[in-house]
């Protein structure tokens, strides 16, 4: 224990620190063989094709789900939790963000694939809420389809059988995630075009919206971690923690670079 109180982690030589270092590479390395296998079957995974007309609106007006791909063979759709009743959207989505927008997404057009936000909110909120973020990322309203109850992004027993993380009702209520049983959720949705037949291949919900990466995977390379409390060890939390959906998550804007 320290004189902040954090239990931090043991002071070694140099020799020491090498080789577990080298006992941990090894672990990494197989994490490493082990995410390979994994998106290889990611890769074969079968596909369905989309049938729905779904209509979004952007900022050059109506589009349909192909018009998405601006004339590229994949798209990835990042399902923002934007609210029609909202005024401002959700600020974890918005850390999310912030992480692929800065880059304005070249890498993923140059290998063909389009990335873009859909939301239910109206354009007339997402247009000015994306201007004060400063992105330039291509984001939809979904306001008026099913796109989102289709894909289980909102989830209402009005409107559809509730659905999450490929759990219904009964089994979210098990895993006591209630809070997947009504409203916006945050997931990802992948497409594939084949001239003008357009396939969904794959989606992932709650924390499997992390792989992409961001920050979070930067703090998990450093001593302290990402700071929350569900984390090994314990005793390194020092309330600079952001959990998704918690109080500590502030929009992009709001952030004072000064902060320690």
């Amino acid at each position: 224990m320290t004189d902040s109180g954090l239990e931090l982690p043991a002071v070694v030589s140099r020799d020491e620190w090498r080789e577990a270092r080298r006992e941990l590479l090894e672990k990494e390395k197989e994490l490493t063989r082990k995410r390979d296998e994994l998106n290889a079957k990611r890769r074969r995974l079968p596909m369905v094709a989309i049938d729905e007309d779904y209509v979004f609106e952007g900022s050059d007006g109506e589009a349909s789900l192909l018009d998405l791909f601006d004339g590229r063979r994949q798209l990835i759709v990042y399902h923002f939790m934007f609210d029609p009743e909202w005024e401002e959207g959700c600020p974890s989505c918005s850390t999310w963000a912030d992480h692929i927008t800065r880059s304005h997404c070249n890498h993923l057009c140059a290998r063909g694939t389009t990335l873009a936000l859909v939301s239910r909110a109206p354009l007339a909120k997402i247009e000015p809420f994306k201007e004060r973020m400063g992105w330039t990322i291509p984001w939809y309203s979904s306001s008026g389809s099913d796109f989102n109850y289709d894909f289980h992004v909102t989830t209402d027993e009005a409107v559809a059988p509730v659905e999450y993380n490929f759990m219904n009702a009964a089994m979210l209520e098990r895993k006591h995630l209630d809070y997947h049983l009504e409203g916006e959720q945050p997931g990802i949705s992948v497409f594939l075009r084949d001239g003008d037949t357009v396939y969904h291949t794959y989606s992932t919900y709650g924390r499997g919206t992390e792989q992409v990466g961001g920050a979070n995977y930067f703090l998990d390379l450093t001593a302290l971690g990402r700071q929350e409390d569900w984390e090994e060890p314990k005793g390194r939390v020092i309330g600079l923690g952001a959990q998704a959906g918690s109080g500590r998550i502030r929009y992009p804007d709001e952030y004072d670079e000064s902060e320690e």
